[in-house]
């Protein structure tokens, strides 16, 4: 099968059945009431209200392979009226085949996250919006928390287990702003979120674990030693360069050998981390970042509401293009929790679907 099949845009595990060219979904199982899910066999291209909804092409988070699907895109579907990057790096090699095939302003771009890149294009017109996670406060919360464990402090945790950040979305009109504070990130000067706790004693060894280079990451281990100096922790920042789940097995194998005392990690395939992860946990406290393993021993998840973030990402694509046309999803990895999520997010906001109660804000 191809990399940059058609994937499932739902949480549940599905049974893909490639007929005629396309990819049917079979949604089986019952999933959290938090969340919400597809109720029906799908197929791609999908209508979603006034949108039509191409697919999702995926690309290994190899940008050569995500810039060759944008320019396929462009070539098979020329009446394209959006292209939408769910990962941090989509988005700028998005706006590269856009350029290669002289159709930069022809078509909407809408994004996910800061890659300097797509801030660029959005100060140049190029892209209307992008939908910013935070993870700076991912890392700087991650060190925080899995400290105050550590020293058997207790951590305020929903029952849900689920602790959300909240994101912003970044147009024209707030853009230099958000610069402005990415810079002071990078400077060492982010915010401190959290006043000083009373954590003497023994110095809390921490790793936090990426699903991949990239400069989302840097923030996010930016937040990390932001934390870490004002806590008196030490954290290891660990990228796997492949964006392997076997690189991850051996960080969270040479993590425990090393007797840390807890560990962030934003799985790659959590449906297919369970047991690592688990095997970490019977060691020490295993936190998820990012993206989620529900089904692991993992202490809570700390990060976005994936799915949210995926309507903010539909409210803008309504709002570039309000009359509706088809549009494409693009994403590294969908077997990435984060990513079924919002895009399960962009669908339901096209088609005006009501908002889950459990996600409803008072």
């Amino acid at each position: 099968m191809r990399s940059n099949v058609l994937w499932n845009i739902s949480r549940l595990p599905v049974l893909a059945c490639v007929l005629a060219g396309f990819v049917f979904l079979a949604i089986s199982g019952c999933g959290s009431s938090k969340q919400p899910t597809a109720s029906e066999k799908e197929r791609f291209p999908l209508q979603a209200g006034r949108y039509t909804v191409l697919g999702i092409l995926t690309d290994n988070q190899d940008n050569n392979k995500a810039k060759e699907n944008a320019e396929a895109t462009l070539l098979r579907h020329p009446e394209i009226k959006c292209m939408v990057g769910l990962w941090s790096a989509n988005t700028p090699m998005i706006l590269a085949a856009l350029r290669s095939s002289e159709r930069l302003g022809d078509v909407a771009v809408v994004g996910f996250d800061e890659h300097p890149d797509t801030l660029n294009g959005i100060a140049e017109g190029n892209v209307y919006g992008t939908v910013v996670q935070n993870p700076y406060a991912f890392g700087y919360r991650s060190v925080q928390w899995l400290t105050m464990l550590a020293k058997g402090q207790a951590v305020d945790v929903p029952d849900s287990s689920l602790i959300y950040i909240p994101h912003r979305r970044i147009t024209e009109d707030n853009v230099q702003q958000f610069r402005n504070e990415v810079a002071l990130m990078k400077k060492g000067e982010g915010p401190l979120l959290s006043p000083d706790l009373d954590l003497s004693g023994t110095v809390v060894r921490l790793a936090y674990i990426t699903n991949s280079t990239d400069p989302f990451w840097t923030l996010a281990e930016d937040g990390c030693e932001r934390a870490a100096g004002q806590f008196g922790c030490d954290v290891d920042v660990q990228m796997p360069s492949a964006g392997t789940i076997e690189e991850q097995k051996r960080f969270l194998e040479s993590n425990v050998a090393n007797q840390l005392d807890g560990i962030a990690i934003s799985p790659i395939d959590p449906e297919n981390q369970v047991q690592m992860i688990n095997e970490a946990c019977d060691a020490t406290t295993v936190i998820c970042q990012d993206s989620d393993a529900p089904k692991s021993k993992r202490q809570f998840y700390l990060g976005t509401s994936n799915y949210m973030a995926g309507r903010e990402a539909g409210k803008l694509i309504k709002e570039i293009i309000p009359e509706g046309g088809e549009i494409m999803l693009f994403v590294g990895k969908l077997e990435v929790l984060n990513a079924q999520e919002r895009s399960q997010g962009i669908i339901d906001e096209l088609a005006d679907k009501p908002i889950p109660a459990a996600l409803q804000t008072p």
